[in-house]
């Protein structure tokens, strides 16, 4: 999805959001304003939707791609706060693990590609989401005879979008090492008719869904799905054309140069009918520029709601004389 594609999105999402909010703060007219806190943690899986491995297929850019043998560990911790309602802001930080490798498609031209890579991702995202209860009883959340509001008791469904930025440095894995590959701009990055070098932070779009269920007055279960719309197309190291492996090795320079020229093309040498030199020469399409890079989370969290403790009052006492 491009960038104005994803701003879009994020924008009309956060429009729903608060409109839905604003809604149900007219018609319920309840206290909000109390125990406003939650500390949310949490742990799942990550994976990750790019330019290498996928489906047998050409051309595909879409949820169909995934690889779901690549599915990784990932962690979170966050913090929740009530401004509405059902409205809250979040900020979480998340730890999750992406990769990709072409020897997972039968597709031709991608599996002579033969490219892999690895990345560990660090996310910073604050987001608004909207609560939407499905089951409710009255009655008050600390079981007080005879005082008015509304507790939780079943299950809650929820949406959320926002904005982050996140860390990434990917790498692949040559003769038993882990290398990284940015400073070896296998396309050129930053060298003569090459495109712009990428930085290892980016800005990302997240939206999710979610499902949660109150087990005591102060914790809470959730199921949470999240996709993360980015702002660049270099996750996976891989979006534009081939550059010249010669020239290339001469830029770089040294045994690294070397390294650079064989990464920026290590085709199998099959494709087109044994023609690999066609298909991956220079200036031929290495990735797919017009769709950026995304990753996802599926998270099982815990939340604990942070109790505001109540003031103490002194009573003065007339003692007798």
């Amino acid at each position: 999805m491009s960038n104005w594609n994803s701003l879009k999105l994020a924008i009309l999402i956060s429009a729903i959001l608060f409109s839905v909010s604003v809604q149900a703060q007219f018609f319920n007219k309840e206290r909000w304003d109390k125990n406003r806190h939650q500390l949310q943690f949490g742990i799942g899986a990550s994976n990750f939707l790019g330019d290498l491995g996928g489906k047998d297929a050409i051309g595909t850019n879409d949820f169909k791609d995934l690889e779901l043998s690549l599915t990784k560990l990932s962690a979170f911790v966050g913090w929740k706060y009530a401004v509405r309602r059902n409205l809250h802001l979040r900020t979480d930080f998340t730890w999750g693990q992406v990769e990709g490798d072409d020897k997972l498609t039968q597709e031709i031209f991608r599996q002579n590609r033969n490219l892999n890579f690895r990345s560990h991702i660090f996310d910073l995202s604050a987001t608004f989401e909207l609560e939407i209860p499905i089951k409710r009883e009255k009655g008050h959340i600390y079981d007080i005879r005879g005082a008015r509001g509304w507790k939780y008791k079943g299950s809650s469904f929820h949406l959320f979008a926002g904005l982050g930025g996140f860390y990434y440095n990917p790498r692949t894995k040559l003769d038993g090492q882990w290398v990284e590959l940015r400073p070896l701009r296998t396309e050129g990055q930053g060298l003569p008719d090459g495109p712009d070098m990428y930085k290892r932070v980016s800005l990302c779009i997240p939206v999710g869904v979610g499902l949660s269920t109150r087990i005591s007055k102060q914790w809470s279960l959730a199921l949470e799905a999240t996709y993360r719309f980015t702002f660049t197309d270099y996750i996976d190291d891989v979006s534009t054309v081939y550059y010249n492996p010669q020239e290339l090795a001469l830029y770089v320079g040294g045994p690294q140069g070397d390294v650079a020229s064989y990464l920026s093309n290590p085709a199998l040498g099959y494709a087109n009918g044994g023609l690999s030199n066609r298909v991956t020469s220079p200036g031929m399409q290495r990735g797919d520029p017009s769709d950026n890079d995304g990753y996802m989370f599926v998270m099982l969290k815990a939340n604990r709601l942070i109790k505001k403790q109540p003031k103490r009052t002194m009573f003065k006492t007339n003692k007798p004389r």
